[in-house]
């Protein structure tokens, strides 16, 4: 027997299914190129606020005008503003149609309010999703996020006292403030405040940052005039702090009211002082005349002296009353010369030549004096050592009323015999 073998016949009874099967899988081809045809895409989107950028802390009710930037040739359709509250469902806030005004960075800028919902509780954390929709269907999303936070609080006074409202930096009576003197506000900006939300929860209010705390002054019934700018005095946690003001000219025999205002954004608060009646500065109109002496032979119940007093202290006296003490020093060569210090809290400070030389000790009053010594605050000193004739010094006596003090004659303490420093020295 003889047996052929023929593969065709076999082909050719499943050739029609194959053919079919083509057809089908040309059919499908068809069917599924049309949604995944490439379209072309939008254009890009930037986002921003006006007038100063997005920020990550905003009071409730606050107005934010956000700014969305594109090219006019993209096509926006639409700008669609979601917000997500406390991590809960995304929701509609505003759909704004296209347009805007040209920038200055080329592109069309287009501003969509959006507004903080006024019932957030205060840290409450919200998303902001910021779509731009273009006429062929595709989509730009811009994101920010945020913390509800209260608006600024400032009131006077300090932390741990709320009547330490004013320091007058000369030292002198609110009564006696001149032209040119300086006063010092305490303040207290975002009282109990925290800048940003901890990981642990507190009960502690979540403040704005504060943009700048702003000086104003009045003279009598007159407009308000700028007097300074604090730049960033707030983080939004508490801040206690003192501002410095001085004194305008032109403002003697009138009151002088300050005003302080610290700006967060569009919110502002003021707390304004009580007026100042500026009068004419104080003469430092009573003169004396004192001793000391120094060295191992010399009385030593004259070696203090008592400014206020007026008078030579005891040696056994307590030492709050020796306002000027008399030592023997040496000199940059070894010789002996005598020194002058304080046993107390008083201060001294060494007038510079060139001032002496214009006339400072016979001219200068109360309010200029006390004003030196808190601008020389970092040279004052209690021990202003050796001593010379025509040596001036300004004088805060035990941290309270200012005074001037001439050294008119010295007289070495040489071996042991009595040295001897005599002054004048003029007090209110």
């Amino acid at each position: 027997m003889k047996i052929q073998f023929n593969p065709r016949p076999g082909l050719l009874r499943w050739a029609p299914l194959l053919a079919a099967g083509l057809l089908t899988l040309g059919a499908c081809e068809k069917e599924i190129e049309k949604p995944y045809q490439v379209q072309d895409e939008g254009g890009f989107a930037t986002l921003g606020a006006a007038p100063s950028g997005l920020v990550t802390k905003y009071a409730p009710g606050e107005v934010v005008r956000l700014v969305v930037g594109y090219n006019a040739a993209d096509q926006v359709r639409n700008v669609t503003v979601f917000q997500v509250i406390n991590r809960q469902d995304s929701a509609v806030v505003s759909t704004t149609p296209a347009g805007g005004t040209i920038g200055t960075s080329g592109l069309t800028e287009l501003v969509v309010p959006y507004t903080v919902p006024a019932n957030l509780a205060n840290k409450t954390p919200v998303r902001v999703d910021v779509t731009t929709t273009f006429e062929n269907g595709a989509t730009r999303m811009r994101r920010f996020t945020y913390n509800v936070a209260a608006a600024p609080t400032l009131r006077f006074g300090t932390t741990a006292s709320p009547t330490a409202i004013t320091t007058f930096r000369n030292n002198l009576a609110a009564t006696a403030q001149s032209e040119g003197d300086i006063i010092g506000y305490n303040l207290v900006i975002n009282e109990g405040g925290i800048a940003t939300v901890p990981t642990t929860p507190t009960t502690a209010t979540l403040f704005k940052n504060v943009d700048s705390l702003t000086t104003f002054y009045r003279i009598g019934t007159g407009a308000p005039v700028r007097a300074g700018v604090v730049l960033n005095p707030s983080t939004g946690a508490a801040n206690a702090r003192t501002v410095d003001v001085r004194v305008p000219a032109g403002a003697r025999g009138q009151a002088v009211t300050y005003s302080f205002t610290a700006y967060a954004g569009p919110y502002f608060v003021t707390a304004t002082a009580a007026p100042i009646n500026v009068v004419a500065p104080a003469a430092l109109a009573r003169v004396r005349t004192g001793r000391i002496t120094a060295g191992a032979g010399a009385p030593q119940d004259s070696s203090s002296y008592d400014l206020r007093l007026g008078a030579n202290v005891a040696n056994s006296a307590a030492a709050t009353t020796k306002d000027a003490y008399a030592y023997v020093a040496a000199t940059s060569t070894g010789a002996s010369t005598v020194g002058m210090r304080a046993e107390n809290t008083t201060v001294y400070y060494r007038i510079p030549v060139a001032t002496v030389a214009g006339g400072y000790y016979t001219t200068a009053t109360a309010n200029e004096v006390g004003t030196l010594l808190y601008n020389n605050a970092t040279s004052l000193t209690a021990n202003p050592g050796p001593v010379a004739v025509n040596d001036v010094f300004a004088v805060r006596v035990r941290g309270a009323e200012p005074m001037l003090l001439r050294v008119v004659g010295v007289r070495p303490s040489t071996s042991g015999s009595t040295g001897r420093i005599t002054f004048e020295y003029r007090a209110l």
